[in-house]
């Protein structure tokens, strides 16, 4: 098999599940580690031009090599400001929602989301999209990503108000999450107009460690379904990633037909593997913190090998981080992961042919 296919062909067999030449790799999101590489916060970076912000991500790529290169990414609660909530920037990390915005004044009905795609700093990160899609998309994947519905419409009502309305005002909640999807398709729209080839979807608030399986199915599941068929509908990849542990409702996330699920570090990959039946690119999951950030870049390289034999050996697979990775991860320590699976070369079916 040909062994110069560029990143974008690879990840075009893996969703296809088709045979690829080597292992797919790729960070997840990482766009306050990206720009770190440069000494930027998030905040500092949307201060400077579209084209300076593209270079800092193509120049940073050209070092690590990874499949996908996500710009926008760790820019999520940008959506809460655009339609008028304030939000906090970090010197290190995302920034965070002051608090909510939706409240006695505010409905989910009143709220126009289509707003936020006036935000400057959506702007600045769609216009650096836009640019590096012409500059290296040929090759490489550019995608974005956004909080998923169930995330982004508890941030917008405020996370503990939705986890108590799960139980004493669920029409409400609907009403909260339909909201999340409206405001997340209008945010990643001028990506999508910029040409990214992929958008991710993280709803950790939608994770077991917070909501019962019943629950994510009830409230979440819906909303990510029609989500996801609409971005599809626009011709771009998608893929989930929900934090901690999700084993119990994978199956479930088949239904969105996703064309990647990504898992934390708290899911085994075999299981994963065996649950998603072969219907959904398998990606994850090394720990961020105990594997990418303390370990050295040989038990990295291990790490991802283990991840390869439990999950890889068949195809459908995309080696990455069980989340994003914090800004102070060695860039040994990616370069290890990246290139551990470049030299894993593959010679098998597809696994639509095992």
């Amino acid at each position: 098999m040909n062994n110069s296919a560029t990143s974008k062909e690879i990840i075009k067999k893996l969703i296809a599940r088709k045979p690829t030449p080597r292992q797919p790799v790729a960070l997840l999101s990482a766009g306050a580690w990206t720009l770190n590489q440069k000494g930027l916060t998030l905040e500092q970076a949307l201060k400077i031009s579209p084209e300076q912000f593209a270079e800092v991500l193509a120049q940073t790529n050209e070092k690590v090599q990874s499949d996908i290169v996500w710009p926008g990414s760790g820019y999520h609660n940008l959506a809460i400001r655009g339609i008028g909530g304030k939000i906090k920037f970090r010197l290190k990390g995302t920034p965070d929602v002051q608090e909510p915005i939706i409240n006695e004044k505010n409905s989910p009905t009143s709220i126009k989301t289509k707003r936020v795609q006036d935000d400057e700093g959506v702007r600045v990160l769609a216009k650096a999209a836009k640019i590096l899609a012409k500059s290296i998309g040929n090759d490489t994947v550019v995608g974005t990503s956004q909080w998923g519905p169930f995330t982004l419409g508890g941030l917008a009502y405020g996370v503990e108000k939705l986890m108590r309305a799960i139980h004493k005002d669920p029409v409400a909640v609907h009403e909260v999450v339909n909201f999340g999807a409206k405001l997340c398709f209008d945010y990643l729209e001028p990506f999508i107009d910029a040409r990214v080839s992929i958008i991710s979807l993280a709803d950790p608030t939608a994770s077991g460690d917070l909501i019962s399986r019943e629950q994510f199915t009830e409230f979440s599941l819906p909303y990510l379904k029609q989500l996801t068929e609409k971005l599809k509908a626009k011709g771009v990849w998608v893929l989930i990633h929900i934090c901690g542990n999700t084993t119990n409702r994978l199956d479930r996330i088949i239904e969105t037909k996703a064309d990647i699920m990504s898992v934390d570090y708290k899911v085994d990959l075999s299981i994963a593997r065996k649950n998603l039946d072969k219907r959904i690119v398998l990606a994850g999951n090394l720990n961020p913190v105990n594997i990418m950030q303390k370990e050295t870049p040989e038990g990295v390289s291990r790490a991802s090998r283990e991840a390869y034999e439990k999950a890889g050996k068949n195809g459908g697979y995309l080696l990455m981080p069980g989340c994003d990775i914090p800004p102070s991860v060695p860039l040994e320590n990616v370069r290890a992961m990246i290139e551990t699976a470049h030299s894993i070369s593959i010679e098998r079916k597809g696994i639509d042919n095992e």
